[in-house]
């Protein structure tokens, strides 16, 4: 369900509220924590009395930058971290029962279990004088293939997992240990208020594999800053259109789809006379061949360019030279901040329609879709857009974007209404579905509370 404003209509809340993170931006700046400490700074701006908690690699201490007193840093081994199960050492769960036994807040929001561990969120929401809520930001719980819902060695989109199905991916693991991280992941989610999910796709996800609906609120990452939304770019009849790709240059991320989309482009006179691709972000998981590959083409192709790394301060400006930005990511992706930043800096946005992406951009209206994987139909889809009459009915079709205080106003009624609920007596206790006929070990039972 969606959570409007009103929080807390007879006051505030009995406690500070604790945002607990897998990271801190000064150290890592992936959506989920930059999620998280936009929610902070939101919740700070309302008046609120939050803290911030961010777990940190004890090999990054040096870079760690806290911005205030209200900020707290967890360090941990990862090398002593499991990725499979996701349980780590005591360690971290010590230093974070510490800091919550000292500031005791009233609702504790865990924006991901990474490197504090499941066995935290289990730990922490058992406490009766909290409210634990978990914010889902992509798949992790589901797939143990980075929480990208992609098959291996495939690279084909997955619908839905099971033991079978997951073993497949992974033959090094055996459906009964699937079997058994999931009902792990169900023990400690059980023990938790509510959830929070970017996206209504994320949130049917995680229905599909075991949460109840009435447990997820559905609300919009907010930004800290959102640029002054600019007006389109002035034209003249030999302007190029450009389309500006940024983010992570990851496997993920499609920019491998784009490099096919030149080759295509620059085939054609009349197309890379008219289209340039602009790619802004930093390499990413990628190997030597991509890397090689990639500077070629940008010396070899004039519809081609590569601007390097930016700083999300500079995003804004960065997305206003361009006439549409690109997301051709080949995962479901979940709720992306770089579409909230193409929207503030008032610029349409042209995406795989699938998953969070097809939900975030209506196709038509503030942004266009084309089919993954199909290069033929991306270059049309380009071809289509670079034209002043649809930019014009695109542009006009951006919605407005949510800032960090009105994403603060949502949690708050969540959290109230998760209390509220949590406060009720508690339904039956639910059983894991058996998703293998031929698995048939006892299963754990979760609790999940509307």
């Amino acid at each position: 369900m969606d959570y409007a404003a009103d929080p807390f209509p007879a006051g505030a809340p009995d406690g500070p509220i604790a945002v607990v993170c897998h990271a801190h931006p000064s150290v890592s700046k992936g959506g989920a924590e930059i999620a998280a400490y936009t929610l902070y700074e939101g919740l700070n701006k309302l008046g609120y009395e939050a803290l911030f908690i961010a777990s940190v690699p004890e090999s990054d201490r040096a870079k760690l930058a806290l911005g205030s007193a209200r900020e707290r840093a967890v360090f941990f081994d990862p090398i002593s971290y499991d990725h499979f199960y996701h349980l780590s050492t005591p360690a971290p769960l010590r230093d974070l029962r510490a800091i919550i036994a000292a500031e005791r807040p009233a609702f504790v929001n865990f924006h991901h279990f990474m490197n504090f561990g499941i066995g935290a969120i289990r730990a922490i929401a058992s406490d009766p004088n909290l409210t634990a809520v978990v914010t889902l930001h992509e798949f992790l719980a589901i797939c143990h293939h980075h929480g990208q819902m992609i098959t291996r060695p495939a690279k084909l989109l997955c619908d839905r997992s099971s033991p079978s199905a997951c073993g497949t991916c992974f033959p090094e693991q055996t459906r009964q240990q699937f079997a058994l991280r999931k009902n792990l992941f169900m023990d400690a989610f059980g023990s938790v208020a509510g959830f929070v999910s970017p996206s209504r796709f994320l949130a049917k996800r995680f229905t599909d594999w075991g949460l109840q609906d009435e447990a997820i609120a559905v609300i919009e990452n907010g930004l800290a800053h959102p640029a002054v939304r600019t007006p389109p770019r002035p034209r003249h009849d030999n302007t190029p259109w450009i389309f500006g790709f940024f983010g992570q240059i990851n496997p993920f991320k499609g920019v491998d789809t784009l490099l096919r989309a030149v080759e295509m482009i620059g085939r054609s006179k009349s197309l890379s006379r008219r289209i340039q691709i602009r790619i802004h972000g930093n390499f990413v998981g990628q190997g030597e061949a991509f890397t090689t590959r990639f500077k070629t083409m940008v010396d070899d192709y004039d519809c081609l360019s590569y601007a390097g790394p930016y700083d999300n301060a500079s995003v804004g400006r960065l997305m206003s030279e361009c006439d549409y930005v690109l997301m051709p990511s080949t995962w479901w992706e979940n709720s992306p901040v770089v579409i909230q930043e193409a929207y503030a800096a008032g610029r349409p946005v042209i995406c795989t329609g699938i998953g969070g992406m097809a939900e975030k951009i209506k196709d038509g209206v503030s942004g266009l879709h084309f089919r993954v994987g199909d290069i033929a139909d991306l270059v049309h889809v380009l071809d289509k857009a670079a034209h002043p009459a649809m930019l014009a009915e695109l542009t006009a079709g951006i919605p407005a974007v949510t800032d960090a205080e009105d994403m603060a106003r949502a949690y708050l009624a969540a959290f109230s209404r998760f209390r509220a609920a949590r406060a009720q007596p508690a339904p039956e206790v639910i059983g894991l579905p058996v998703e293998d006929d031929d698995y048939n070990s006892a299963k754990p039972q979760a609790r999940l509370e509307a």
